[in-house]
């Protein structure tokens, strides 16, 4: 059986996070394709090639893996570029007839400033949790 590839996004600062997902979804017999990576020397010519990477394995994915955890006491965390991750995969789908599985590992919280649309895309099914 062909393996699903999964994207990890999430917020940098989950490093030691992202490592433990990552090899629990590899043991659970997923393909890991992207994660996010630190970047390191120059920030901003390294931040263009690991951004633009990052969306291009979006664009492979059958799973977009949001893992959202408490950062800034703010239980279920999503930054702006998560948001724009799980904004592209559900374009993707919406546009391009892409079949991306969009999950979160948690519940959202009602203080992000866009936690209004991350409920629509719940509701519509675009959106949906990780069990």
């Amino acid at each position: 059986m062909k393996k699903e590839k999964i994207v990890i996004c999430s917020s940098m600062s989950f490093w030691k996070e992202i490592n433990q997902w990552r090899e629990k979804l590899e043991q659970d017999n997923y393909a890991i394709i992207k994660y996010p990576k630190k970047i390191t020397g120059e920030f901003l010519p390294n931040y263009k090639i690991e951004f633009s990477d990052h969306y291009q394995k979006i664009t492979e994915a059958d799973i977009l893996f949001i893992l959202n955890i408490k950062k800034n006491n703010i239980d279920g965390y999503i930054g702006a570029s998560v948001f724009a991750e799980i904004a592209f995969a559900i374009g993707l789908n919406r546009a391009y007839n892409k079949k991306i599985k969009i999950f979160c590992l948690n519940q959202f919280s009602d203080s992000l400033p866009y936690s209004e649309e991350l409920k629509y895309w719940e509701q519509l099914g675009w959106v949906q949790f990780w069990k």
